[in-house]
């Protein structure tokens, strides 16, 4: 396995390691994408498995959001006033976060 790669994979790890035990699953549920089990695995994982799961190479990504809503999200106009394109662009990543807008 490349340097590189490792280093990224243990730095994911470490970071979620250290949310979970400071009692940020939640952050680490949506910041990093862990899934609640993985949650309740890094809290028992000794820093060295955790060097030997970053190592291997079955560390993977999983989208948490719809890509064609995503993309239709990233491609459409705010409205011009501020204020308006801040509440649009919240209103719209809650209904991602929230599973409404996964609906293709």
């Amino acid at each position: 396995m490349e340097e590189s790669l490792y280093q990224l994979q243990l730095d994911y790890l470490m970071l979620a390691r250290e949310m979970v035990l400071a009692g940020q699953e939640q952050k680490a549920l949506f910041s990093l994408g862990l899934t609640p089990e993985a949650v309740a695995i890094l809290k028992k994982l000794p820093v060295q498995k955790i060097r030997e799961i970053a190592r291997r190479e079955c560390v993977a990504f999983t989208p948490r959001f719809n890509a064609s809503y995503w993309s239709r999200y990233l491609l459409s106009e705010p409205p011009a006033d501020d204020k308006l394109a801040c509440e649009y662009q919240a209103r719209d990543l809650l209904m991602l976060i929230s599973g409404s807008g996964n609906t293709a």
